[in-house]
């Protein structure tokens, strides 16, 4: 998964790299593993933080710096005190064993490093949804974490080539790990931050139905058809909403030519 970037990233070797990019800098965690350093080259060798750095810097520019640390082990998380986004190797390499574990070439023609970047570019942009209300001071009514979810996919659908094919690799990154669990939810998941992933899963097919019914007519085969049309109805205008809603606080938000994505 790759787009053309228009930002060249300028690399400073030892544990760190600074971009191109007027205010956010991206640092590399030393590597402790062998697994560490394949997630290392293939998030350096992926266009995640140019895709990431051009949106940002055209849509959603920072007041204050912010610092982007991948590695260590917290994350991925976005810390308002440092307005630092955390993300660790380990997360892309959850994602990828995801992918792979679920035949994800052989259902649906995508290869497992391509879901697990896309889902690493879906986890980015949500944590930078979190930074960007921090920096520009954004009201946020209901639950922040939702509303970061749709700032993601909004972005990915609207800016980016193949933005909305993208959105279902994260999409179905929340439907893995929703397999993964045991049929009951923990206490804690109850009073979570987060909404349930099978909720996340199908909230962002939704964003994706409804951004073009047509093209994405089946997206939601899954729902039972007791409530099938009343949830396609819903999604088209749950899209435009969102959108628009966003739209308050993204520059340059009439979707233009969308950047060309490279195949991996």
């Amino acid at each position: 998964m790759k787009i053309h970037s228009l930002f060249p990233v300028l690399l400073l070797y030892a544990i760190s790299s600074a971009t191109a990019a007027e205010n956010i800098r991206i640092e590399y965690s030393p590597v402790e593993t062998t697994h560490e350093k394949i997630a290392l080259q293939s998030i350096q060798n992926s266009d995640v933080n140019p895709i990431f750095l051009e949106l940002s810097q055209i849509h959603f520019p920072f007041r204050k710096p912010l610092t982007l640390v991948y590695g260590g082990e917290d994350g991925p998380m976005y810390d308002p005190d440092t307005h630092t986004i955390h993300i660790p190797y380990t997360f892309y390499l959850e994602s990828l064993n995801y992918f792979s574990n679920n035949q994800y070439e052989e259902r649906l023609g995508k290869s497992p490093k391509t879901g697990a970047l896309d889902t690493l570019l879906h986890t980015l942009l949500h944590e930078a949804g979190h930074a960007y209300i921090e920096d520009q001071n954004i009201p946020v009514l209901g639950k922040e974490e939702d509303a970061v979810d749709n700032f993601a996919t909004i972005l990915m659908i609207d800016f980016l080539e193949d933005g909305a094919e993208m959105a279902i690799s994260a999409a179905d990154m929340f439907a893995f790990e929703s397999d993964d669990r045991p049929d009951y939810y923990d206490f804690g998941e109850y009073i979570d931050e987060h909404s349930f992933d099978l909720q996340r899963y199908f909230s962002t097919l939704c964003l994706v139905y409804g951004s073009d019914p047509e093209q994405y007519k089946s997206l939601l085969d899954e729902v039972e058809k007791d409530y099938l049309r009343d949830r396609k109805d819903f999604c088209q205008y749950n899209y435009e909403n969102i959108r628009a809603n966003w739209n308050h606080y993204l520059q340059h938000n009439e979707p233009k030519e969308k950047s060309p994505r490279r195949t991996q």
